[in-house]
């Protein structure tokens, strides 16, 4: 067993795909969003469980993450979020991947690869409805539309687009987004088979008119709720526990400082424990002084500055080399959420599950609701 480690549950995210899943009508199609490795879960199994679960595709940010969800053997549509430049196009034509196009792709490039694969690429347009990060603006769609006319091998597969305040508790603008996505959808070849998607998340959750018949969970696939404020939660878990151990214990004297730059001064003599996981394990340094950690199910606060392979923490009495430690997740009645952690280190849990690279991923199956 590693010394540190993230330890994924999939019994978790088959609940929160089952949730989410029976939230939606039967006739709107789901997709997994597993860009970053499945928000650091693990890309590959997050999709198989997915698919076992009724959801038709998968989503990923880049041609690579597609290329390798290609290359464990899944057939399922996979669709790009991320524009392609030339030197992706290949791997996108020859692994069958779904990819974004707007005008400033290069389509010439995109057709000519596509002609000497003998294949048709399939692409979906994104549509700049406020985001303003990719797409279309849906005054110009027409316009593009019949210049991909001069493009054979490009086929428009459907749209997309992507509301930037979804997760607010007011969506005035989020509708507004919505309006204008409206009046892209008004210039294209709409029939039974064309996709239309622009539920995120909190879009899936809150606003059943994001729906169209596709939608895209992300986070909330893991576990997080997208917002704090939103109207409507679901039943969610955490999918993810990251869990280490204790390597060395101490007593720190009154007086005596710990860590790099001294930051933490002892009032009184206090034991201390040190455990081998930092901020190059993607543990957020900004936690130094003010995070906390698990162990023998109490709370112990972290001291000092967070180091790169190591931190420190302040340890009962009972603590002991070789005790696990849980600095996320739960430990006997007490927990330390995802998004507790995000909060604390003034991010979102997407930030704090993807950054997590160096440590290995460990998967186990365990229903907690059955095994309290």
């Amino acid at each position: 067993m590693p010394v540190s480690y993230m330890e994924v549950n999939l019994s978790a995210l088959r609940h929160n795909l089952r949730v989410i899943r029976q939230h939606l009508p039967k006739e709107v199609e789901c997709l997994a969003v597993v860009k970053a490795n499945a928000y650091g879960h693990g890309a590959v199994e997050t999709l198989r469980i997915a698919l076992e679960e009724g959801y038709t595709a998968a989503a990923v940010a880049r041609v690579e993450e597609g290329q390798e969800l290609r290359d464990a053997g899944f057939t399922c549509p996979i669709y790009v979020l991320g524009l392609p430049l030339p030197e992706d196009m290949p791997i996108g034509v020859n692994k069958d991947l779904i990819l974004p196009i707007d005008d400033t792709v290069d389509l010439e490039s995109l057709e000519c690869i596509a002609a000497l694969s003998r294949k048709t690429i399939e692409v979906m347009l994104p549509i700049d409805t406020g985001m303003n990060r990719i797409g279309t603006h849906p005054e110009d769609v027409e316009a593009f539309l019949e210049k991909l006319k001069k493009y054979p091998h490009i086929h428009v597969k459907g749209t997309f687009t992507h509301m930037a305040t979804a997760d607010h508790k007011e969506k005035d603008a989020a509708l507004k987004q919505l309006d204008r996505f409206d009046e892209a959808i008004s210039h294209m070849p709409v029939n039974k088979d064309f996709v239309i998607s622009s539920a995120n998340s909190a879009g899936v959750i809150d606003i059943p008119r994001s729906w169209h018949n596709l939608a895209r969970p992300g986070i909330i696939i893991y576990g997080p709720q997208p917002s704090d404020v939103m109207t409507n939660k679901l039943d969610l878990q955490y999918a993810m526990r990251l869990i280490s151990h204790v390597t060395h214990i101490q007593t720190l004297h009154k007086g005596e400082a710990i860590g790099y730059g001294g930051t933490y001064v002892a009032e009184k003599d206090m034991k201390t424990a040190t455990v081998p996981i930092g901020y190059a394990d993607g543990f957020p340094r900004c936690l130094s002084n003010k995070g906390v950690v698990l162990i023998n199910g109490k709370r112990c606060p972290i001291i000092g500055r967070i180091c790169m392979d190591q931190l420190m923490v302040a340890a009962g009495e009972d603590v002991e080399p070789g005790d696990e430690v849980v600095l996320m997740g739960r430990q006997g009645e007490e927990e330390i959420s995802l998004d507790e952690v995000a909060v604390t280190a003034g991010t979102i849990p997407h930030e704090i599950t993807c950054d997590l690279k160096r440590i290995p991923r460990l998967f186990v199956d365990i229903d907690y609701d059955k095994n309290c």
